[in-house]
């Protein structure tokens, strides 16, 4: 006769129950809290659902203003990623600092210029955004915009003097950004204003080099043809 196995079935389901338990905690530790358990919880959902009477509200119960999340940012830079000025001036108002940089050191300005929140970047630019900070790229907001094809963006950043002719850590100007993803437009605001036609990056390419790589025949010519 062959062994026989025999359970004890309540604890079995016993078992089963713990075990389920322990993944479902599992999986919500994974994923980062299911509920607003805290005040910064809140913060972040106000934020994000434009609720300026409820951020008021937390911040007058004594919530930071420039409290954080785990990737770094505050509730001013949230807000500048949304479009959210109306909250940006609530936050300010409450001394949150605009210049302050997330996990990756990009600030409020890096963030609305990478949304393209063209309102949002006149705002912070109107209450004393810093014009060209580095992020871990060592890019500055105006090098995103370039990148981009911002152009509208660009022409803000400029018109309250960001520079047009800094450059990253491989050399690249906004000009060869521009020129990089092939925005034409956008690259001749940059020489309206100023930005070196034949600045060559560490590799000893120029614009029209770059642009002629990345398969933007036209506007290499283009650029060749500048005087």
């Amino acid at each position: 006769m062959g062994a026989r196995f025999i359970f004890n079935t309540d604890r079995s389901r016993s078992g089963a129950a713990a075990f389920g338990t322990a993944m479902l905690l599992a999986a919500m530790t994974a994923c980062g809290p299911l509920f607003d358990t805290t005040p910064s919880d809140r913060m972040y959902k106000a934020v994000k659902n434009d609720s300026v009477q409820e951020i008021k509200k937390m911040l007058a119960e004594g919530v930071p203003a420039d409290v954080r999340n785990r990737a770094g940012w505050t509730p001013l830079m949230t807000a500048a990623a949304g479009d959210h000025t109306d909250i940006i001036e609530v936050l300010l108002k409450n001394r949150a600092d605009i210049n302050l940089r997330e996990n990756k050191k990009q600030t409020a300005l890096h963030l609305a210029t990478r949304w393209s929140r063209l309102e949002t970047v006149k705002f912070l630019l109107a209450h004393g955004a810093d014009l060209d900070p580095r992020d871990y790229l060592t890019w500055t907001p105006l090098m995103w915009g370039t990148l981009q094809g911002r152009t509208e963006i660009v022409e803000a950043l400029i018109k309250s003097g960001a520079s047009v002719n800094i450059t990253d850590s491989a050399g690249n100007s906004p000009l060869i950004l521009a020129a990089w993803r092939g925005h034409s437009d956008t690259a001749d605001l940059l020489l309206a204003n100023g930005a070196a036609l034949n600045w060559t990056n560490k590799s000893g390419n120029n614009a029209a080099a770059v642009a002629e790589q990345n398969g933007y025949t036209d506007l290499a010519e283009h650029l060749r043809a500048v005087k």
